[in-house]
């Protein structure tokens, strides 16, 4: 066999696994969108739940997310890298009645970290953690909000 037909050979063999390798990355990027949509959601949850990520381990419901995207609606926050109604959040841990949330801006591609936050359920406290923990600077919001978020979030 001719070195120049070996080679023909080898290319092949890496560009099939290689398009192999894509299509199975392609089928996992699919995945999340899947873990907003459960058998006992309505359409109107469903749309809802669109824009509120819900994450992959954690025990938070639909509603937790809905309560805490309308307290940090109403709140004073502000960005200039993303409109108020396009930002997301996450919720990265729990420590007692606080919640440190992830806000964030979706892209096609990526996703970008706006600023993190810490809800204190207790005091009815939101602060924005994002540039020095030990000085949040404290931010309003309607605090009518707090009693749902009471309710949907443990």
């Amino acid at each position: 066999m001719r070195p120049s037909n070996l080679l023909i050979i080898v290319t092949m063999a890496l560009l099939s696994s290689c398009a192999t390798a894509s299509q199975e990355a392609s089928a996992d990027t699919s995945a999340p969108s899947q873990v907003l949509a459960d058998s006992t959601t309505t359409n109107a949850d469903v749309k809802d739940s669109a824009t509120i990520l819900k994450p992959k381990s954690g025990s938070y419901s639909p509603e937790c997310y809905k309560a805490i995207t309308d307290i940090i609606m109403s709140s004073s926050f502000k960005t200039d890298l993303a409109k108020k109604e396009n930002i997301k959040v996450r919720i990265d841990r729990i420590e007692g009645s606080k919640l440190f949330l992830q806000l964030f801006a979706s892209e096609k591609d990526h996703e970008s970290t706006l600023a993190w936050l810490r809800l204190d359920k207790a005091n009815e406290k939101l602060e924005d953690i994002t540039v020095d923990p030990t000085k949040p600077i404290v931010l309003t919001y309607d605090t009518k909000l707090i009693s749902e978020l009471r309710q949907t979030c443990p």
